[in-house]
């Protein structure tokens, strides 16, 4: 048995004593703390890369956030970065693109690599190195002791007699369930410690020019010539176009200080928000053409870069009225998860808008803008798990509208994490008005003809109830934003 299988029944044994039966908490930043440790024994170079450093720091600190307030997104945020730090380990100079699509690939084919790779162990000649034959003899008894579980659980649950016998060996802890659970952790593990990439892939991308060469045959250059001629008209209409448009918004917006006269807020955000981005997205791909070659001396060229740079800073200031205008919408309603993902989109186009200037600037090639941008959004992602949204949404609703005018049957659909702030609002001193008037009626679920049910401290026991009933108090499932739930529920001062 080699050092990496060692490492490999380390990460599987992590994997199955922090997670089985467990909910999400302190138990995701140990085992990336286990798991990272584990790469670092394997290859101690690693830790010079600096793209494997910057995979790892999206690592740890999506754990930490889960260990803070364990929120779904924190979740997805660190098995993203997990996924991508396995192939990053292996090749670093892979992209974050390929990076994990080559370790998506390795988890779902690992049963299959489990038996190749045993397959092409067992054909190596063997030689007589005593170390070799240890491991041998380790697999086997490891081999014999889980089949060995598995064969009494199986004969303690057929017979009855055969159980009362062997009640005085207690394995309790041990299931089918966990057997299954830890091979499913093993297939897992494998897949991440030997992630497999597709060689004509990998040889393909590392061929993929970073910087935009140029390009001295004058063969085609009248073709490019027409087709930069024609970029530049397309994007001097653009500008024109777009200079109407922020016109009217910086007058509407900054002049008047409010909406359009017949113009919703649905109207004037998210209606308009998914087209300005296809929009953004249509020209940068035509940018992309335009630029997919270097060449010198070629007309327009100045002219066309002249427009592009000014398109990308109208889009700048067309996404700021955008952003102003769902803040107009935010403060006028409630805060939302929809009206929050607006302004997370409006940030990406900007920082693609950034980086599409700088790949300009610099000469770089159009794979360098695409790995870039990937790059940005899985750092993106891990950022954006540092906050708890659901917290941010319930105290910002409740502290910036008059409770009257609150959206609670939104805020009770939200996780149990903001249960805290819904129990401040029962010492308000005007609850007792608001128990039994609750507005906003959003979701059928609550409607019920026992007005009861639509009652404040009926939803909020309901919440409080379900909370407790799924809450698992073992320490692997500990997590900081949860023990606060409890305090506030038993009225504990920390």
């Amino acid at each position: 048995m080699k050092k990496n299988d060692y490492l490999l029944l380390t990460a599987t044994a992590a994997y199955s004593f922090l997670f089985y039966q467990q909910n999400a908490g302190i138990n995701f930043l140990l085992f990336t703390i286990v798991f990272l440790s584990i790469l670092i024994i394997r290859n101690s170079n690693l830790i010079k890369d600096k793209k494997w450093l910057w995979g790892s720091a999206l690592c740890l600190i999506s754990a930490a956030c889960i260990f803070i307030h364990s929120s779904t997104l924190s979740i997805i945020a660190n098995i993203f970065s997990l996924i991508l730090i396995a192939s990053l380990s292996i090749n670093t100079k892979t992209s974050s693109l390929f990076a994990f699509i080559f370790s998506c690939f390795s988890i779902v084919s690992s049963a299959v690599f489990m038996i190749i790779d045993a397959i092409t162990r067992s054909q190596i000649q063997p030689t007589e190195n005593t170390e070799n034959k240890k491991g041998q003899k380790i697999l086997a008894i490891l081999l014999v002791l889980i089949l060995s579980i598995l064969f009494f659980i199986m004969y303690k649950s057929a017979n009855p007699l055969f159980a009362e016998n062997t009640k005085w060996i207690n394995l309790d802890f041990i299931s089918v369930e966990w057997i299954f659970f830890t091979l499913l952790g093993l297939l897992i593990a494998y897949g991440l410690f030997y992630s497999k990439s597709i060689d004509p892939i990998v040889k393909w991308e590392n061929n993929l020019p970073l910087t935009n060469e140029i390009n001295t045959n004058e063969s085609n250059l009248k073709q490019y010539e027409t087709e930069r001629f024609a970029g530049m008209l397309l994007f001097i209409m653009l500008n024109i176009m777009l200079l109407v448009l922020n016109i009217g918004d910086i007058t509407t917006l900054y002049f008047n200080g409010g909406l359009p006269k017949g113009v919703s807020h649905s109207d004037f955000v998210h209606n308009g928000v998914g087209v300005i981005i296809l929009s953004i997205s249509i020209a940068s791909s035509l940018i992309m053409f335009l630029y997919r070659k270097q060449f010198l001396n070629l007309k327009n060229e100045k002219l066309l870069l002249a427009g592009i740079y000014f398109w990308i800073g109208q889009n700048l200031i067309m996404l700021s009225s955008t952003a102003i205008r769902n803040n107009i919408y935010v403060h006028d309603f409630n805060l939302t998860y929809k009206r929050i993902g607006v302004f997370v989109w409006l940030v990406l186009s900007a920082i693609g808008l950034f980086i599409t200037f700088y790949t300009l600037y610099k000469k770089r090639s159009n794979w360098f803008l695409i790995r870039t941008n990937f790059a940005v959004w899985f750092t993106c992602l891990t950022l954006s798990s540092c906050v708890n949204w659901d917290k941010l949404i319930t105290h910002y609703n409740l502290t910036n509208k008059s409770m009257f005018d609150v959206d609670y049957y939104y805020l009770f659909s939200l996780s149990d994490t903001n249960i805290p702030e819904l129990l401040e609002i029962t010492h308000h001193k005007n609850f007792g008005k608001l128990n039994n008037h609750l507005k906003n009626f959003t979701n059928n679920d609550y409607r019920d003809n026992n007005e009861y049910y639509n009652t404040y401290s009926y939803l909020l026991t309901e919440k409080i109830d379900d909370f407790l009933k799924h809450r698992n108090s073992n320490w692997k499932s500990f997590d900081l934003r949860e023990n606060e739930v409890v305090n506030s529920i038993f009225n504990i001062k920390n």
